[in-house]
């Protein structure tokens, strides 16, 4: 069925009505904005297809849509049902992202040198983000080779002057304009040290490093255990980890070994076996049921891809 328009006099203007169809603008990893206008009962896969489209990507699998809650939290987008309900219902602001929803433990996984380049510009908004956490000098070794990937070899400028804009390091980390010459310098000298590799070859070797980081691939949910403890489970390609509050990993449950995961009123659980379950308790409904459906969603397609760690 045809979107409605109108015609506006001779202006030839056309004036899309709201209430059969709405706005949606997904921002890409390349921090690129789209805009599309989609029927109201168009899905989240019809809008994720139409991303993957322009972007000439056909590893679709792999990807998702995400919005902030109204307690600004992360949210993917159920692709099955329809998009404008749950942007009403559940987002903070009708902004859509783009990313990697199915992390993988080795980025040679990927058939298309597309799909990599989507996965690379997504393994380095964790990092400058601050979602990933790494010293310094890890810090200064990536840093150069994202330039590298994004700028080809250091003696193609005659001055420091093209980093002057660019993000090195990680958004939350404060610095002090003399610190900050000082470490650009580091960065500046670790580029020089990757000439020769071409954009491929260097963000190949970015994701590399970056997969070494403590945290890589997850996400994290404030949660307590059985004993009221505050602690956090976090969802990765290998399964599920339940760590203290400060970040350390008390437990490791593979997917393999979790046979299924469900949720009653505010809480969720896990089975391990037969015979083994393990509660965890969220602060209300909504979040146990996002919980839930997030781990169920990743066992699935972990299980069904065969990724996971040996």
């Amino acid at each position: 069925m045809p979107f409605p328009f109108k015609i506006r006099g001779r202006t030839k203007r056309y004036c899309v009505l709201s209430k059969n169809c709405f706005l949606t603008r997904i921002q890409l990893l390349d921090s690129g904005i789209m805009e599309y206008t989609r029927p109201v009962d168009s899905t989240g896969q019809d809008c994720l297809d139409q991303v993957a489209q322009k972007l000439q990507l056909r590893e679709t699998q792999y990807f998702g849509l995400w919005f902030l809650n109204k307690s600004h939290l992360r949210r993917w987008v159920e692709l099955d049902k329809a998009l404008k309900k749950q942007l009403d219902k559940f987002a903070s602001e009708p902004l859509l992202h783009f990313g990697v929803m199915f992390y993988v433990p080795n980025i040679s996984h990927f058939e298309h040198e597309v799909t990599r380049y989507q996965y690379y510009l997504q393994v380095k908004s964790d990092v400058l983000d601050g979602r990933l956490r790494c010293c310094f000098e890890q810090t200064v070794r990536l840093a150069g080779l994202v330039l590298q990937a994004d700028f080809g070899d250091y003696d193609q400028f005659p001055s420091q002057d093209y980093l002057r804009d660019y993000t090195l390091f990680p958004v939350n980390w404060t610095v002090v304009r003399d610190v900050l010459e000082e470490w650009t310098q580091k960065v500046s000298e670790e580029h020089q040290q990757n000439c020769g590799l071409t954009p491929t070859e260097a963000a190949f070797l970015y994701v590399k490093e970056v997969e070494k980081l403590d945290g890589f691939g997850q996400e994290r949910f404030a949660v307590k255990d059985s004993y009221t403890n505050f602690i956090y489970l976090c969802v990765s390609f290998i399964g599920v980890f339940v760590k203290s509050k400060d970040g350390r990993s008390l437990m490791l449950h593979r997917w393999n070994d979790i046979k299924s995961i469900s949720r009653n009123r505010s809480t969720v659980t896990m089975e391990i076996s037969k015979n083994v379950t393990i509660t965890f308790h969220t602060d209300d409904m909504e979040n146990s049921k996002y919980i839930a459906r997030l781990f169920t969603a990743k066992h699935k397609f972990y299980e069904q891809n065969k990724i996971s760690l040996k």
